[in-house]
């Protein structure tokens, strides 16, 4: 006895509309998951150009002061004698510190302003201690031991801080200084002073010049 065969109709998704609705919302959450990797990403340069911004005001000024009082302070030091010899290193010296404390009241502050004071007070305290130590034998090689002493001090100071070209270029003026001190082609102090000086001059100009675009 034959039996009659049911006509199956093909089997659908039970639930057409539930699919819809679901891939609706993975569809928004996609594109809010892109708007928030975009809005990151903007935050994220935001963040560096502030950064840079900051660093440029923070350190540009002080740059253009210590570049040209290293320059014309050593230059004066190995050329000049009695009373224009110091007159000419008090000058820098003054140039610099203006310089140093003008552009205080416009930097973005990061919080760590205060220790670096700190550390540099510390760099000035312990300089002549260190010059007692080390007894060096001329005025050349005094001079050339400060430099260095300071030379790491700001590379010490520029990778506390991520300052990467500034570090190079202060780590520059240590292997200068014991470079000029063991030639005798040219001035020790002359050649220290204006290579490492005018280097940490043109830094400084350029971060001014940047600085000053973001104000």
């Amino acid at each position: 006895m034959l039996r009659a065969t049911k006509y199956r109709e093909p089997r659908r998704n039970p639930r057409p509309l539930e699919w819809i609705r679901f891939s609706r919302y993975a569809h928004g959450v996609s594109y809010e998951i892109d708007r928030a990797e975009a809005s990151l990403r903007e935050i994220g340069a935001l963040a560096d150009r502030t950064r840079r911004a900051g660093r440029s005001m923070a350190t540009g000024f002080p740059l253009v002061g210590w570049g040209a009082a290293w320059a014309a302070g050593y230059a004066a030091l190995d050329l000049l004698d009695g009373v224009l010899r110091i007159t000419v290193m008090i000058l820098a010296w003054a140039f610099a510190m203006l310089m140093t404390w003008m552009p205080l009241r416009t930097v973005i502050r990061t919080g760590v302003e205060s220790r670096m004071r700190w550390a540099w007070t510390a760099v000035m305290i312990a300089s002549p201690f260190i010059v007692s130590a080390a007894q060096p034998s001329s005025m050349v090689h005094l001079g050339l031991l400060l430099g260095a002493l300071w030379s790491m001090a700001m590379c010490l100071y520029a990778i506390a801080t991520h300052d990467t070209a500034f570090a190079v270029i202060a780590m520059f003026g240590v292997v200068l200084a014991g470079v000029a001190g063991a030639q005798e082609a040219l001035p020790p102090l002359l050649l220290f002073g204006l290579a490492s000086g005018l280097i940490l001059l043109t830094l400084g100009i350029y971060r001014v010049i940047v600085g000053s675009r973001h104000v």
